[in-house]
């Protein structure tokens, strides 16, 4: 199916400001930053997986899933590949070419890359029963995740899953960090470097890069007992979050000389560091301790900015462009919508 929409576009200005000098940290933005909120049509449930020169990508629920991508001027296009029961846009790139997967009648899982021109290619690892695409770079290389078994009623490949590289001819290249006995790659960026997460034989989950020339290099921030990596930049800035030994988490940013820093989010409970762009803005949630999430910016200088849409019960920070959150967010009635934050 492939529907376009120019909506009429719902949007806001809010700025949350949380009082905590005392804890040497200001979560209150200097400027209102403005919210534009969209939905694809018929949609009930909206989930954005990435922003890329404006342009972003995700799938929407109306009994079951489709994929999206809205461009720049606000024009969605709904896209489904053939026989496809349920489709996710997952990763975009700066032309807007969109990977991501699609399940069949047979609940197997199928990898595909749509074109900016609305094209769709599908692929799968060889002898897989599961493919996904989770990220894609301008040359058109894909990177994700494979199972020998199908999913089922999971969303996404959770253990014995294993990396590869789809490059812009199509030829699959698997991979996985060494010792891993489960791999997640999330993201490739435009020098081919891939980031993501591996489990070792003691399920304990590390951060690892795959260079261009297919070198793995592992690491985990100093202390740390899991590490969770899924994002990068074109400079090979890397950003994720770990776990200490007592379970408290914490951020850290990996520069591309392996120089890895840390930092913390005060006062939640539990966060998520999602994406970073090429200015090393870092995006993701925090959830506080009455359990609500917000989303939240922390900008290369180190200062916090969490914030949320205007009627959000619910914010999660997805992925930053040039300074521009896309994300999804919960109304008072349990209905999530997309939105882009501008400052």
């Amino acid at each position: 199916m492939s529907i376009k929409r120019k909506p009429g576009l719902r949007s806001g200005q809010f700025v949350l400001c949380v009082a905590a000098a005392s804890l040497g940290w200001s979560l209150c933005a200097q400027a209102k930053a403005t919210y534009t909120t969209f939905d694809p049509p018929d949609s009930f449930d909206t989930y954005v997986t990435g922003i890329n020169n404006g342009a972003v990508t995700g799938y929407y629920w109306d009994g079951v899933n489709h994929g999206f991508v809205r461009v720049a001027d606000g024009t969605i296009t709904e896209f489904d590949p053939a026989n496809s029961v349920n489709t996710w846009g997952n990763g975009i790139n700066s032309i807007g070419a969109v990977t991501g997967d699609f399940e069949d009648s047979q609940t197997d899982r199928h990898g595909f890359m749509r074109n900016a021109d609305g094209t769709i290619t599908t692929f799968d690892v060889k002898g897989a029963l599961t493919t996904e695409g989770w990220g894609i770079n301008k040359r058109g290389e894909i990177t994700g995740q494979y199972a020998n078994f199908s999913l089922g009623v999971l969303n996404s490949c959770e253990s014995g899953c294993h990396g590869f590289l789809r490059n812009a001819k199509g030829r699959i290249i698997k991979f996985d960090p060494p010792g891993a006995t489960s791999t997640w790659p999330w993201k490739i960026n435009d020098r081919g470097m891939i980031v993501g997460s591996y489990d070792d034989a003691q399920n304990v989950q590390h951060g690892f890069m795959r260079a261009a020339d297919g070198t793995i290099t592992t690491f985990d921030p100093p202390g740390s007992t899991s590490t969770n990596t899924n994002s990068i930049n074109k400079k090979g800035i890397i950003a994720g979050q770990y776990n200490d030994a007592a379970g408290a988490g914490h951020g850290f940013v990996r520069a591309d000389d392996g120089t890895i820093s840390t930092f913390d989010l005060p006062d939640c409970g539990y966060f998520g560091i999602i994406g970073i762009d090429d200015k090393a803005r870092i995006t993701g949630f925090c959830v506080t301790d009455d359990n609500t999430y917000h989303g939240f910016v922390r900008l290369p200088d180190g200062k916090l900015k969490v914030f949320d849409p205007p009627g959000s019960t619910f914010t999660v920070g997805v992925s930053i462009d040039a300074g521009m959150v896309a994300g999804y967010y919960q109304d008072d009635g349990g209905i999530l919508h997309g939105y882009l934050r501008t400052r």
